[in-house]
């Protein structure tokens, strides 16, 4: 197995796409942002490990994020290659380009049930249509169901479906290695709540995802492969650390509540996370949001209007 680091200038860093190679198979896991740079990168990558782009045969996406599925497209036209994605991400993978108008429509709804400022609601609509261009439809795709094995030889490859971060994210584990795209990161939390404006709950979605990490039999001798940052062994302490984080985020939201006013999902996040630029200021109200969604569920909180909460 071998890893490439893809840059990516828009997001978190660096992305990490994963080449598995089984005789005269050649797998991707994730591909990279499509941008000029990064498809150089990957060619060249690819071609010093002596795999060239045209005998790529399969890639496997780990959610629909375009930072992880950018070059998908290009990888498709160079070699023909399968590409497997989990079924509630698929839609967005096989018709990026043609939802493009429908998620950013998705988004503003969104935005403003978190009540962001509208001079912040226009920048995020700016944002969208610079981003639309790293890209593109990959309408070959084929969707993947939970358990759903892949059988290619001596290489087998079992999808283990985790939303949080989206709806259709997915793990997916070949013997002991489990490539976690952004479900498992090593040093910071992926965003829950404002990555995926097309589901609720999200936040119980993703601990129950990390739960049923947990539970796999083998899981004390995993390999952790991420879609952002170095490898390790063992997730189990990392799992347990993001767990904690989300109780005391929860708790710090409770405390802010405390005064028995009503807030926004955008306010809790100025106490939260204090001055928030471009895009955070999207990610720091959708988790918020996210937080307050159980929190209302488990009937801590009430809403006293559609966009404001307040302390029961």
């Amino acid at each position: 197995m071998d890893r490439i680091s893809i840059p990516n200038p828009y997001f978190e860093g660096a992305s990490n796409v994963y080449l598995l190679r089984e005789r005269s198979l050649a797998v991707l896991i994730d591909t990279g942002i499509g941008t000029p740079e990064a498809s150089a990168l990957l060619q060249k990558e690819l071609s010093a490990l002596g795999c060239p782009l045209r005998e790529i045969s399969v890639v496997l996406l780990t959610h629909k994020h375009m930072d992880h599925f950018g070059l998908a497209r290009a990888v498709v036209d160079a070699s023909g290659a399968e590409v497997y994605v989990h079924q509630d991400d698929w839609k967005d993978v096989a018709s990026y380009d043609e939802r493009h108008e429908e998620i950013s429509q998705l988004y503003l709804n969104a935005m403003r049930l978190w009540e962001l400022p509208q001079e912040i609601i226009l920048q995020m609509g700016a944002v969208r249509e610079r981003f639309s261009e790293l890209a593109r439809s990959v309408p070959s795709a084929k969707p993947l169901q939970d358990g759903e094995t892949l059988d290619f030889g001596a290489l087998q490859v079992r999808l283990l479906h985790t939303p949080g971060h989206t709806q259709g994210s997915a793990c997916f584990l070949i013997e002991n290695r489990l490539f976690t795209g952004d479900h498992l990161l090593p040093t910071y939390t992926p965003n829950v709540g404002a990555t995926d404006v097309t589901s609720g709950r999200m936040l119980k979605r993703f601990i129950d995802s990390l739960k049923k990490i947990l539970s796999l039999p083998n899981v004390a001798h995993l390999e952790i492969h991420p879609g952002h940052g170095p490898s390790w062994r063992d997730p189990r302490l990392r799992i347990e650390k993001i767990l904690k984080h989300h109780d005391e985020r929860t708790e710090k939201i409770l405390n802010i509540l405390s005064d028995k006013k009503p807030y926004t999902a955008f306010e809790i996040a100025q106490r939260l996370f204090g001055t928030m630029r471009e895009h955070h200021v999207l990610l720091g109200a959708g988790e918020v949001y996210a937080h307050l969604e159980e929190l209302y569920a488990e009937g801590h909180v009430e809403r006293l209007f559609p966009n404001f909460f307040q302390s029961r």
